[in-house]
């Protein structure tokens, strides 16, 4: 099977967020031995695939043996990234059809796997509530150091809310400008509704000013923070 090309990311800055959020999971990791990670956004369209692709990549690049999981059965192939030339998925192993080794696609990006989604469901909740996604989960636990669900945005369908409680911890994705205050309370609550870890958000979409309000040190070794600042002074 031929490698599936993963996008590789040269901006700096979005490479600077993503190394706080691998250090973050590495802390959990190392602390509770947290490994498995739903990625889900409070509403659609908030760019959680973007952020589970980087993140995942970031891990693997950090050495860890990767495998991201593309959950969302509801969603159809050509609004999909990395699906276009994939056949075969979750949805087709948890139907019974294939082995899980058979839907573990290698990357271009070293020690970074990917499951598709595989065929659409209409209800793909049943199948996510199976037996079966209860072996794949122990399978993918002793072969992989981190697993990352990619999964519909937690507002959009129950999907979300069936694997976060059965992973160690989940992490939102909101959107600047998108993403509304209700939405995100209300994706926060039903996570709490079924005891679901949740650790935090990933505020996506940030324009490169509000990204320096946040963190006002991350370019501190090239020196532009104090380019700027002087600046100002002048």
């Amino acid at each position: 099977m031929k490698k599936l090309e993963i996008y590789r990311n040269d901006n700096y800055v979005l490479n600077d967020a993503f190394d706080q959020a691998v250090m973050n999971l590495h802390i959990l990791k190392t602390q509770n031995g947290y490994k498995s990670f739903v990625i889900c956004g409070c509403e659609a369209g908030d760019g959680a695939t973007t952020v589970a692709i980087n993140l995942a990549a970031a891990l693997a690049s950090s050495g860890w043996k990767t495998v991201l999981i593309d959950g969302d059965m509801r969603k159809k192939n050509r609004y999909k990234r990395l699906n276009e030339n994939v056949s075969e998925g979750l949805s087709d192993y948890l139907m019974d059809r294939v082995t899980l080794d058979r839907i573990v696609c290698e990357t271009t990006t070293e020690n970074l796997s990917y499951i598709p989604c595989g065929e659409l469901i209409d209800n793909p909740v049943r199948l996510l509530c199976s037996n079966k996604m209860n072996i794949a989960r122990e399978e993918l636990a002793n072969t992989y150091d981190y697993i990352i669900y990619d999964m519909p945005a937690i507002n959009a369908a129950m999907d979300a809310k069936v694997i976060a409680v059965n992973v160690d911890a989940t992490i939102l994705v909101s959107s600047i400008g998108e993403t509304t205050k209700r939405g995100l309370v209300d994706a926060a609550n039903a996570l709490s509704e079924v005891k679901a870890n949740l650790i935090g958000t990933i505020v996506n979409k940030l324009d490169m000013d509000q990204y320096i309000d946040v963190n006002a040190d991350y370019d501190y070794f090239q020196n532009e923070r104090y380019a700027k600042k002087n600046s100002k002074k002048n």
